[in-house]
């Protein structure tokens, strides 16, 4: 009988991205043993057609965090008898819902009072953020199988049958195959990385103006207004907004189609690095060293002679002036000459 091996992904989307080269390589590090991912079922679109997974389970929304979270997992995964598992959130209970569940081999970082939950607790390194956060999943396979395993980059498999979805979607919106259009993600989800409605206003105006495409506006369920207001402001049909609207496989699809890709640090920008477009990131309060997409063709905007720069924190500390500096001191300007430079448009 094989090997079963569970890996319980990342809660977030940007942290289900930068897992992927650890998932992806899950098999080369346990030849011949199946793979099960378990993941918070809003998230599991990032992960069908995946051939290095053999069995997707999920967690339903209201079921992720918390006690309750503990009890789900341990339904959700004892009936299969896994004989290892990988718990990639740091949380106490994501730990202790493999324990109760029965997991033998329990691997994952120190954190959150776990230690003796799992059976493999390894240190996370010194210091902290000293490893972006991709290669820090991929080093907890390195290290919890004891294999030495080539790192690569997130790759996203998508198929015809996305594409041809993206395409008839973004046709029922009046961009026709062949047509430009650039990829705006507006929102991120902490506050002190917003950049700010107006501001993207004026940027797809420019975008518009001057390169002479349209603009598609991607988001969650939540940024559907905001991405309605953006766009009415905007005062042309030559914006999209998509936000809410359509699925992760379908804004991979459609974001792949893109000239490039402007927005914050967040999960729409993780996705359009893995998908392979150029893209534009703007960055504040997080720590790029750590989470920044991984890309080979990418422009930071990064205000690093800020002493509050990358200060991790979901909301601005900081008051009058100095509050949010490490977006408001990003100009339109300076995010149309990253654009120019990175493609050239």
């Amino acid at each position: 009988m094989s090997l079963k091996v569970i890996i319980r992904s990342p809660n977030h989307l940007g942290d289900c991205l930068m897992a992927l080269p650890m998932i992806n390589e899950t098999r080369e590090a346990y030849p011949g043993a199946s793979v099960t991912l378990l993941v918070p079922e809003p998230l599991a679109g990032l992960f069908e057609n995946n051939p290095a997974i053999d069995k997707l389970l999920t967690i339903p929304s209201r079921q992720v965090h918390g006690l309750i979270a503990v009890m789900k997992i341990k339904d959700i995964i004892a009936p299969h008898n896994f004989d290892v598992g990988y718990i990639l959130p740091p949380s106490f209970g994501a730990a202790a819902g493999f324990k109760l569940a029965g997991v033998p081999e329990r691997i994952g970082y120190v954190a959150d009072g776990r230690r003796l939950l799992l059976s493999r607790p390894l240190p996370l390194p010194a210091p902290i953020n000293s490893a972006h956060r991709s290669e820090l999943y991929f080093n907890l396979l390195r290290r919890g199988a004891g294999v030495q395993l080539e790192y690569v980059r997130p790759k996203l498999f998508l198929n015809d049958e996305d594409s041809c979805k993206g395409q008839e979607i973004l046709a029922s919106f009046g961009i026709e195959p062949g047509e430009r259009y650039a990829a705006i993600a507006f929102r991120a989800v902490a506050e002190s990385r917003r950049w700010g409605k107006q501001n993207y206003i004026e940027l797809i105006k420019e975008i518009i103006a001057q390169y002479h495409m349209k603009v598609v506006l991607t988001g969650s369920a939540d940024d559907q207004r905001e991405g309605q207001d953006i766009a009415s402001a905007a005062g042309t049909k030559k914006v999209v907004n998509l936000a809410g609207r359509i699925s992760l496989r379908e804004a991979a699809a459609i974001l792949s189609g893109a000239v490039f890709f402007a927005g914050n640090d967040s999960g729409g920008a993780h996705l359009a690095a893995v998908v392979g477009i150029p893209i534009v990131v703007l960055s504040g309060a997080d720590d790029p060293s750590a989470t920044s997409p991984l890309s080979s063709s990418k422009r930071l905007i990064y205000l690093e002679h800020l002493d509050c720069i990358s200060c991790v924190k979901n909301v601005c500390p900081l008051k009058g002036e100095d509050h949010m500096r490490c977006m408001k001191e990003i100009s339109v300007p300076m995010v149309l000459q990253s654009i120019n430079d990175l493609v050239g448009v």
